[in-house]
């Protein structure tokens, strides 16, 4: 199968499992009605499109029922080409322009802001309208490295507790009506983080209680994370307890008609996977086992010394070695993975790293001239291309 893609298709190749997809969107529904139907308020799941903004995989989530969270003109774009309405599409920015807020403006989507200045920027040019806000209570976030934690004292995101007088005159000064409040605290947390995940929402809640009494949302992000390392699944029957629990005790105290999440990997992340060649192998102090994929294709190792389980095809009886899988590019942080025990490969051998639906292609680059790969989906027995491999060509004519 690999090789017959490969052949078809090209290397390196991403490739997308429709059935899993559509497996992990219904556990987000399936969540979703859990906690709706105990806590008798609106919940709203929505797919987190930079983990990966394919437009035929977009489809398929739209089909299974989510809404969607777009953090740039292009994913707002997509996200109406594939037949999300207004209400369906939230827009959680950072450091946006003016003209990218007009064009959310006129869109007449729900938008939520990070800092005072967005706030004051928003009000100058579209007063007597309603936003949301994120806030940073400055509890420490939750993620698998310090650069996904997106809460706490050093961190670029959302406004401090300390600002929320000045965003209270800023609010007054526009008519401007907070709708909704938003937090985020991190990227990737499993069973073993889940009371910090918990802990960082309560306090959230009681700032909300405390300042936003009145709103009629309430996101609480995304983050819900999937095993790399072969971990424990989340267990979402035991969240869906602990936050139901957590949040009956402070929602009673407001006016909410809503609860948004926002997730991204946990939807997209083990439905992929990229398939690529070995094409050299020696030993320096270390064996390097030479692939023709690079960081360019998947930069999360390289990034965050993110973990992808590595596989060789076919499987050899061979000496075992100690081996760091790398790429094409000229850098010496382009390693996939570090000190994996495998048996000795041949040269056109094939390399399957797995979890790479979510933030693989969505991160990919041109660094050094290389070209993205095809993007395939599986459904059943059939391979349907559903992004074609970058050429030259299509490099050249964005210069001209």
């Amino acid at each position: 199968m690999i090789k017959k893609l490969l052949n078809k298709y090209g290397s390196p190749l991403y490739v997308y499992d429709k059935s899993i997809l559509i497996k992990r969107c219904n556990e987000m529904i399936e969540f979703k009605n859990r906690l709706e139907n105990n806590l008798n308020v609106d919940i709203s799941m929505h797919y987190s499109i930079k983990a990966n903004e394919n437009l035929s995989l977009l489809k398929i989530i739209k089909d299974c029922g989510l809404k969607v969270d777009s953090m740039s003109e292009l994913e707002l774009y997509l996200s109406r080409l594939v037949g999300f309405n207004k209400d369906e599409i939230l827009y959680v920015c950072n450091n946006i322009t003016e003209k990218e807020m007009k064009n959310v403006h006129d869109n007449n989507i729900l938008i939520c802001l990070d800092s005072i200045s967005q706030v004051e920027t928003w009000g100058k040019n579209f007063p007597n309208t309603n936003i949301m806000v994120r806030i940073n209570t400055g509890i420490l976030g939750v993620g698998h490295s310090d650069k996904v934690i997106t809460s706490g004292k050093v961190t670029k995101f959302g406004i401090a507790i300390s600002e929320i007088n000045e965003l209270f005159n800023i609010i007054k000064k526009y008519n401007l009506n907070i709708i909704g409040v938003h937090e985020h605290l991190g990227s990737l947390f499993l069973n073993d983080k889940m009371d910090n995940y918990l802990e960082g929402i309560e306090s959230f809640l009681k700032v909300v209680v405390s300042y936003f009494p009145n709103v009629e949302i309430i996101d609480l992000g995304g983050g819900f994370g999937v095993p790399y390392k072969d971990e424990d699944r989340l267990d979402l029957n035991l969240l869906c307890k602990k936050l139901t629990d957590l949040l009956k005790k402070y929602i009673k105290q407001l006016h909410l008609k809503e609860i948004k999440f926002e997730p991204g990997r946990y939807i997209v992340c083990e439905c992929g996977k990229i398939y690529g060649i070995v094409t050299s192998i020696k030993k320096l102090n270390n064996y390097y086992i030479g692939t023709d994929i690079g960081m360019n294709d998947l930069i999360r190792p390289s990034m965050y010394d993110a973990y992808h389980k590595i596989e060789l095809s076919p499987k050899r009886d061979t000496e075992k070695i100690i081996a760091n899988f790398c790429g094409t590019i000229c850098e010496s942080s382009d390693i996939l993975g570090k000190d994996r025990i495998v048996n000795m490969p041949k040269v056109n051998d094939n390399v399957v790293i797995y979890n790479t639906g979510a933030y693989g292609y969505s991160m990919s680059s041109n660094y050094t001239g290389r070209l993205r790969g095809a993007e395939v989906l599986l459904d059943g027995d059939k391979d349907i291309l559903i992004r074609k491999r970058e050429t030259i060509e299509d490099i050249i004519n964005l210069q001209k």
